[in-house]
């Protein structure tokens, strides 16, 4: 479903502040993420502040050549970054080289989709630069990074360490947005989602050497070395505009600047350094905190709380530790974005079944595209049993469509989807007493916005739909 940029308006996106990989719940496969840092977290001092609103954009369907540099991805993710939202993109599995195959079912993908916004949440929460009691080191000198970071995987480490408490929110200040957004099939995949109580719950207190326990250790860990750089980019900033005595620089560089990374070894040679960085990181963090502090043998026989924040169980042997509950936790409201929803397309379309000839596309739109031969998918392992809650929570998807703001954005000429379908779809839930879902059908526009002028009315739309939610606290 990717299409030829030639017609599209010019890229949107600049590089992403941080290129990395996060386990997917489902099955611990690394999937590459992006993760691009609005204006308000700039050097500049006169940025606007930064208010935590987030969101995330899923690619249309892997077979058919759709990944995270998509296009319409591209407009979609840069046209929230320009309204002030950190904005997360990534690749399912089997996408643009990633690990794994594209599922038959698309539950496997829901996971994939899981796990980053269990990253982003957690990410979020930790990011506070500029904040009074933002750390620029613990104790030991953090590296300062270039603006492209990149992280390979490397999930083998288990890391059990509580959480700082987090600075306390403003009362007076809007609860931020996490926007959850898609096209085409990640539009299907957006809509399937469970809610964002229950994805967040996954996390709270997840099992030491879980994927759901790795997944927020990373976001804290790059988190924590991110208000590092950005509290010492914005000071330095600071002091060449009002030169005051010298300063000692914090941190050193690690890598050279992006233009004399030229070759692939030498990228995936940082990536793996960086990777070592990340685990040492980490696991100094976790002797800093467990540092002067012994294991409470208090309530024998029962659960505890070490004062390191791990929970442990006395001396009952078998019972598994678990990383502490984060008090104060920044809390969301969910929005939800899709554009060119694929309604009612499910399972079909991974045998191409519902699919119209190849001849009604346009013939650049389709080049690209890999034959693949079907498969049989390989079996997946046993889900964790905190994750099969999640399956319970996404029994009525359209719940949280009609029960939070959602913007469905699509084309009378969409091709994949008849359009009255579409209509009919939006009209019955926009139809529904005390609904908050709307649509926005867009003339002459079809599956893949190729042309400029509908590519224009798609990032007005997007815009648009930004600014509603950032202008009100109830959503």
């Amino acid at each position: 479903m990717a299409v030829s940029q030639e017609h599209l308006p010019l890229a949107m996106l600049a590089k992403p502040s941080l290129t990395f990989s996060v386990p997917s719940l489902h099955d611990g496969l690394p999937i590459d993420c992006r993760v691009y840092h609005p204006l308000s977290l700039a050097a500049a001092s006169d940025a606007p502040p930064w208010k935590k609103h987030a969101a995330i954009i899923a690619h249309p369907y892997a077979p058919l050549g759709g990944n995270y540099d998509d296009p319409v991805v591209d407009i979609v993710a840069g046209t929230l970054l320009r309204r002030g939202f950190l904005v997360a993109t990534f690749n399912f599995r089997g996408a643009q080289g990633s690990a794994g195959k594209t599922s038959w079912t698309a539950k496997a993908e829901r996971f994939d989709y899981m796990s980053v916004v269990g990253f982003v949440i957690h990410y979020v929460n930790f990011l506070d630069p500029f904040s009074q009691g933002s750390p620029t080191g613990h104790g030991s000198v953090s590296p300062i990074i270039d603006e492209v970071v990149e992280v390979d995987g490397g999930l083998g480490s288990t890391i059990c360490v509580s959480p700082p408490t987090p600075s306390l929110p403003d009362p007076l200040e809007t609860t931020p947005v996490l926007l959850f957004g898609g096209y085409s099939y990640g539009a299907m995949v957006t809509s399937q989602l469970p809610s964002v109580e229950t994805i967040a719950a996954l996390l709270d207190t997840p099992e030491c050497g879980t994927h759901a326990a790795e997944v927020r250790l990373r976001a804290q860990h790059l988190a924590e070395m991110q208000n590092t750089v950005l509290a010492s980019a914005r000071q330095a900033a600071a002091d060449r505009l009002h030169p005051q005595s010298p300063r000692k620089h914090v941190g050193v560089r690690v890598g050279g600047d992006e233009g004399r990374r030229k070759s692939h070894e030498s990228r995936r040679s940082l990536s793996m350094d960086f990777e070592e960085t990340i685990r040492h990181g980490v696991a100094e963090l976790m002797a800093r905190t467990r540092k002067g502090h012994k294991r409470s043998a208090s309530g024998r026989g029962h659960a505890s709380r070490d004062s390191d924040g791990v929970r442990s169980s006395g001396d009952v042997v078998g019972t598994p530790e678990c990383l502490a509950l984060i008090p104060g936790r920044v809390s969301f409201r969910p929005a939800y974005l899709l554009v060119s929803p694929l309604q009612g397309i499910v399972t079909n379309l991974a045998t191409m079944s519902l699919l119209p000839s190849l001849s009604t596309f346009p013939l650049k739109a389709w080049v690209r595209f890999p034959a693949r031969a079907k498969e049989e998918p390989h079996p997946p392992e046993p889900l964790e049993p905190a994750v099969v809650v999640a399956h319970a929570d996404a029994a009525e998807p359209e719940d949280k469509l009609v029960q939070n703001p959602t913007l469905a954005v699509y084309g009378d000429r969409d091709g994949f989807v008849p359009v009255k379908k579409l209509r009919d779809w939006a009209s019955r839930l926009e139809t529904i007493p005390g609904s908050k879902f709307r649509a926005h059908e867009v003339s002459s526009a079809n599956h893949f916005w190729a042309q400029r002028n509908v590519a224009a009315t798609l990032r007005e739309a997007v815009a648009a739909f930004a600014a509603s939610l950032l202008s009100t606290g109830t959503g």
